[in-house]
């Protein structure tokens, strides 16, 4: 099933998918060692269902500069994406910067106030873009087999740079050193490695909430072994989480669509296209 005679999210409680993929990213930023993105001045405000998150360090870097919860009840007829709207527009790391922060605003389709946040991101000047295809997976067994020779660790057991990859991804180049440090102490979050010999292939970190699993991946380029890794992290993915009780899997992505060999490794693995998220762009993008 693809987006082409699917409507919106059939099939998916895509609310649910909406929030899972939310807690993701809430989780992520509170695992942080928050001293430490303080001085790149990292903050997260929740208005209402909406939370915001910026690196005023970068301004004009939407990987880390967002508003979450668009579309959910009570965000655009009580006022609360006006709010955080206004408050990353007065964000600036230096006095002499009046243009406030450039950020991204997803609006997922089908869920309360959807229409509404779009229609009021149009009024008030922002660019639409079209945004991301948003993967998912139920929880059937997985029918593909990972390749025997590609090992998979846990964090504990190759931890190295591990970080990096998964943060780049998803667009953290801000502070990727600090991004992923601190999940080991949260039992939401699963990471894992995949290597063959001691070379990494691929990382995936998932967080589980409410029954859906919410995933990042990461992978690189190996001797003609392109995809192999990841298949196989995903693999462990889907086991874990089935165990854990799991029904959903959702792709996390910062606004753009996968590589093509995370998108092929994604479809092999099960994971196909429910919906499209469209992403506003902020009035700093815009005037520029």
């Amino acid at each position: 099933m693809g987006e082409q005679g699917k409507s919106v999210g059939a099939g998916w409680d895509v609310a649910r998918l909406a929030e899972s993929e939310k807690a993701f990213w809430i989780g992520l930023w509170e695992a942080q060692v928050l001293d430490t993105l303080y001085e790149s001045g990292a903050d997260a405000v929740r208005f209402g269902p909406i939370h915001a998150v910026c690196i005023t360090e970068e301004p004009r870097h939407v990987g880390v500069n967002f508003i979450l919860g668009a579309g959910e009840e009570g965000a655009v007829s009580n006022g609360h994406l006006g709010d955080a709207v206004r408050w990353l527009e007065t964000r600036c790391f230096e006095w002499s910067d009046d243009r406030g922060v450039d950020y991204r605003v997803p609006v997922v389709p089908g869920l309360p106030e959807a229409a509404a946040a779009e229609a009021w991101l149009r009024e008030h000047g922002h660019l639409r873009e079209e945004g991301t295809g948003k993967l998912v997976r139920d929880a059937a067994e997985p029918l593909f087999i990972p390749a025997p020779d590609i090992e998979v660790l846990d964090w504990n057991q190759w931890d190295e740079g591990f970080g990096d990859p998964l943060a780049e991804s998803l667009g953290l180049s801000t502070a990727a050193e600090v991004f992923f440090l601190s999940l080991l102490s949260d039992e939401s979050w699963r990471c894992y490695c995949g290597i063959i010999g001691d070379d990494p292939l691929a990382y995936v970190a998932m967080h589980i909430d409410a029954g859906v699993a919410s995933i990042a991946l990461a992978s690189r380029h190996y001797a003609g072994r392109d995809g192999d890794g990841q298949m196989a992290v995903l693999h462990r993915c889907v086991e874990d989480a089935r165990e854990e009780g799991c029904d959903s899997f959702v792709l996390v992505d910062a606004g753009g669509e996968p590589p093509v060999i995370d998108r092929e490794s994604l479809v092999r693995a099960g994971f196909e296209v429910a919906y499209r998220v469209s992403s506003w762009r902020g009035l700093a993008r815009v005037a520029a």
